[in-house]
């Protein structure tokens, strides 16, 4: 789903662009919701997106060789990641 101009605008990072700017941007820039739970990618995927947090929060970890989950960062609003 495209995303709206207006999301972008409370986003630090581009907080200094202009309208037509950010309008412009928008049309390059997908808006996806995730269920509580999912899962957005798994390390060791190729890199190919940035992720900005709009609400919530989502938990960046990986899993050891034993199966046991090391928690990297928590992510919230306004924070990007990728």
């Amino acid at each position: 789903m495209p995303c709206s101009p207006e999301l972008l605008a409370d986003v630090e990072l581009f907080e200094h662009l202009d309208d037509e700017d950010r309008t412009r941007l928008s049309q390059f820039i997908d808006f996806k919701m995730l269920e509580a739970g999912s899962i957005l990618f798994h390390a060791g995927q190729p890199g190919e997106a940035l992720y900005v947090v709009k609400r919530g929060a989502i938990e960046l970890y990986i899993k050891d060789t034993a199966g046991q989950k090391i928690a990297l960062n928590t992510a919230s609003v306004g924070q990007v990641f990728g």
